[in-house]
């Protein structure tokens, strides 16, 4: 019988487990800046405070989660934030004064050795510095959870926890989309078109990468990279299914493509794995970037997929590494790719999907 976690995994789908982690970030980022302050207003915090702060930052996550979506998705970086954080704490005054209405006469609140009725608190000096401290507390939530979304999780915890100061060996698997006629459709769409055209399509992967638990390790103009540590990305073949997600998921919107830009985009890709050095480059501009055998026989197969004319070509070695691949994925005949630079050379398959994950 399986694990229990493992059962646990598998019923909660990638992108619940997703939303849960980030409404959890709320929560202790929310804990940890408030505790700070405190520390600094020369106070402690006990346990029944700690977890008030955590229920607060849960509610800002659900907030921004649920109820705000991609609404500030069109506004510039410093705007969202402005925006999340004036409207996280517009709703909270408007949940503390729905909470006096519905029973103003025992309604209580600021921990004090006097109690205070709510119209009473008003007038009190220490209800003006809590709701400082909240809109303080909250907005460095959103702003810290704002940064690790745009520098990725796994590049802004390398940074903070210093794991990549020093050159890294991973097991890692690598999938590399590149946009077919990427030159004749910038040339016909103009820049600023092709630009939005880009924005609209990467935006409309963010379900599959979500299922498929992938890491974006960067965007090179046309091209995404994807990343997954070896063990995540093998699991219920997610680098596999990653590529046949992206597709279903724009064919889904192909009349809304059309409509918009007159064309509907196609990928082909390169599936690779094995160890891969992973660094942080750069001294007044820090990136932690992939190198290592394994980025450059992805880019050979991905001018051989280009050569050959084929959606997917997949290394030999990575799907021995999944040996029930081909129960979902029809597997072709072996080629070979060389290696700039290698004596040897990568096998490689190309892949179709004949049925998508249940």
């Amino acid at each position: 019988m399986p694990p229990a976690g493992d059962l646990l995994s598998r019923a909660v789908n990638s992108i619940t487990r997703y939303k849960l982690r980030k409404l959890v970030k709320y929560a202790l980022v929310t804990a940890f800046v408030a505790w700070v302050l405190t520390l600094f207003s020369g106070e402690w915090m006990d346990l029944a405070e700690v977890g008030g702060w955590m229920l607060l930052g849960l509610w800002t996550g659900v907030l921004e989660e649920y109820f705000f979506g991609r609404r500030f998705r069109a506004l510039a970086t410093p705007l969202q934030f402005v925006g999340k954080a004036l409207l996280v704490n517009l709703f909270t005054v408007l949940l503390i004064g729905m909470a006096w209405l519905w029973d103003p006469d025992r309604f209580y609140a600021l921990t004090s050795d006097t109690t205070h009725r709510m119209h009473q608190i008003f007038g009190t000096a220490r209800f003006y510095q809590l709701a400082l401290r909240v809109v303080v507390v909250t907005s460095s939530a959103i702003l810290v959870v704002q940064v690790e979304e745009w520098m990725g999780r796994r590049t802004f915890l390398g940074f903070v926890l210093g794991r990549y100061e020093r050159p890294k060996r991973e097991e890692r698997v690598v999938l590399t989309l590149d946009l077919v006629g990427s030159t004749e459709l910038a040339e016909r769409l103009g820049d600023l078109r092709y630009y939005r055209f880009l924005n609209h399509v990467y935006s409309l992967m963010t379900d599959a990468v979500l299922r498929n638990e992938a890491d974006i390790h960067k965007y090179v103009g046309d091209e995404v990279i994807f990343t997954w540590p070896m063990r995540k990305g093998v699991r219920d073949l997610n680098c596999l299914d990653l590529y046949f997600d992206i597709t279903a998921r724009i064919q889904e919107h192909e009349e809304e493509l059309r409509r918009e830009y007159g064309l509907l985009p196609k990928f082909r890709a390169g599936l690779h794995g094995g160890r891969v050095l992973s660094a942080q480059v750069g001294h007044i501009k820090r990136i932690v970037d992939l190198s290592g055998d394994v980025m450059n026989s992805v880019s050979r197969m991905l001018g051989l997929a280009k050569n050959m004319k084929v959606d997917i070509l997949v290394s030999a070695e990575l799907l021995e590494r999944m040996p029930d691949a081909s129960a979902r994925f029809r597997i072709g005949p072996q080629h070979t790719v060389p290696v700039k630079g290698k004596r040897r050379e990568v096998r490689v398959h190309e892949v179709e999907r004949i049925a998508a994950a249940s």
